[in-house]
């Protein structure tokens, strides 16, 4: 991280001599916070069983975005929640879930362990809702039927979706929050304990905890604008007992320049941005998937 100045595009950011401007600082916690828990995001390994023939994959998408969160930086200047509104963002929406079918199928098809159902399965509507990662039960066994039955022939069915499209993931947001707080709580009581520190202690904790606020928030303002954060969920099921064998969440960025947060982003970049942060994100799961496998099925013409 090499930026040390701001700019009056920049929400909010002090220190701006010899120190990271307050949007950078919370942008680098954030990138860090991403790398520990990237590292933690799937599943233990898994070894497919062996094999004569590929894997038989079914494809499902289900769609947890948030659509005031994508309205937030689509339509940034409305101030109502229009019918006209709302079918803009739907329209981004199902655009991103169909680029995320593609891309999901172009990469995964190469790969000769698999043998990949170009056409995708329509989910039950439990399925659309169910969580995708940490379940620890298989399906309900009238469920797993249904699903046997709409999809003939297939081993198994790679079920993913989109949870953020253009915003820093949920999850990100709480943990560098909570990391604030937490720190901030931690130097007032440390001055709370000594009388010497003990007055200016309560007017630390209040003056702190709004700064850190502000600076937060500005951070993922500066992360949305350079990366443009797409985040996918992905888990595979075994179609034969219903059992989910492997999950994984990755979050892709896009191209990173730092002059987005000093001018104003076209439609046509940001489009891009967002192409190729859920790109980003999709082959990080098929790499995750192939990479946890563990050993590739043998292969039969």
């Amino acid at each position: 991280m090499i930026r040390y100045a701001t700019s009056s595009a920049i929400p909010y950011g002090r220190n701006i001599d010899t120190t990271l401007s307050a949007p950078n600082r919370t942008l680098c916690a954030v990138l860090v916070l991403a790398l520990a828990l990237g590292g933690c995001a799937h599943t233990q390994d898994f070894v497919l069983s062996p094999r004569d023939k590929p894997l038989n994959l079914k494809l499902a998408e289900v769609s947890t975005v948030d659509p005031a969160s994508v309205r937030s930086w689509a339509i940034p200047d409305s101030a109502k929640d229009t019918p006209d509104t709302q079918a803009k963002v739907h329209q981004i929406i199902d655009r991103a879930k169909m680029r995320a079918m593609q891309d999901m199928t172009e990469n995964l098809s190469p790969l000769p362990a698999l043998r990949v159902d170009p056409v995708p399965l329509v989910l039950p509507p439990v399925l659309e809702t169910r969580p995708i990662t940490g379940q620890g039960n298989a399906l309900d066994p009238a469920l797993l039927t249904q699903l046997q039955q709409s999809s003939p022939g297939a081993d198994a069915l790679l079920r993913f979706g989109i949870t953020d499209y253009g915003q820093t993931p949920t999850a990100w947001k709480k943990g560098v929050i909570v990391f604030e707080v937490v720190s901030t709580l931690g130097i007032a009581a440390l001055a709370y304990v000594r009388p010497a520190t003990r007055a200016i202690a309560g007017i630390y904790l209040v003056d702190e905890t709004i700064e850190e606020s502000i600076e937060a928030y500005s951070g993922f303002w500066a992360l949305n604008e350079v990366y443009r954060p797409v985040r996918v969920q992905a888990e595979l099921i075994d179609l034969h007992n219903g059992h989910q064998i492997w999950s994984d969440t990755e979050t892709g960025f896009s191209d990173g320049r730092w002059t987005r947060m000093i001018r104003t982003v076209t439609p046509e970049e940001r489009s891009a941005q967002l192409k190729a942060a859920l790109h980003d994100a999709i082959t990080k799961i098929v790499a995750n998937l192939e990479r946890d496998s563990g050993s590739t099925p043998s292969v039969q013409p």
